[in-house]
């Protein structure tokens, strides 16, 4: 588990329902020392999880209290301020974010360019705080390999979303499955790239 990471990590989807709220409950899991809150650009204020997401979250030992608790909130630019870090589901929220804080380009990715581009740094970073990693994720825009769009319709591959997460809430509502798929990969991802970081800033890698 990732030690000494700090700062406050926001998470952005569309409704709040579903993909940032997934994301944010297993983030703040893996991240304790950090705040992590999630939003929407259209979410309604005060929507519960979906039930797909509360089925999904209540897995976990201590899913309940947070499938609870959740309450969905609208992005705005107070939150976009906050924030040291910012994670979106698609290229969508990404732009929305910018639209609103254009000054926040520099700190916002979606959630799988941010896991990918964590992993590819080519030193650990010294200061584990959400602000320096954002930043030195930020210097490498453009320089890291990011997964292509792959439909795995006629393939023994699984489907590739590029850099985004699916919203099952257009079209199928049977890709929940691919929400949960790709968000708890691209988490994992960012996590292992952190404790990797922080093994070898401690000396043990």
């Amino acid at each position: 588990m990732s030690v000494g990471v700090d700062g406050d990590l926001l998470i952005v989807c569309a409704a709040n329902v579903c993909r940032s709220p997934f994301a944010a409950f297993l983030l703040a899991k893996g991240l304790p020392d950090a705040i992590v809150s999630s939003v929407g650009v259209t979410a309604r204020t005060g929507d519960p999880l979906c039930g797909f997401t509360r089925e999904q979250i209540l897995t976990f030992p201590e899913g309940e209290d947070f499938a609870e608790s959740h309450s969905a909130t609208r992005l705005d630019a107070a939150a976009i301020d906050e924030a040291d870090l910012i994670l979106t589901a698609s290229e969508v929220e990404r732009s929305a974010v910018a639209v609103l804080v254009p000054s926040a380009r520099t700190k916002t990715f979606t959630l799988v360019e941010a896991a990918h581009s964590a992993r590819s740094l080519a030193q650990p970073l010294h200061d584990t705080s959400l602000r320096t990693l954002a930043a030195s994720m930020h210097a490498q825009r453009g320089m890291v390999d990011l997964p292509q769009v792959h439909r795995a319709r006629f393939s023994l591959r699984k489907p590739s979303y590029g850099i985004a997460i699916p919203d099952a809430h257009i079209g199928d509502a049977r890709r929940h499955d691919e929400v949960y798929r790709t968000v708890s990969e691209a988490v994992g991802m960012f996590l292992a790239a952190r404790d990797r970081a922080n093994a070898v800033v401690g000396g043990h890698a």
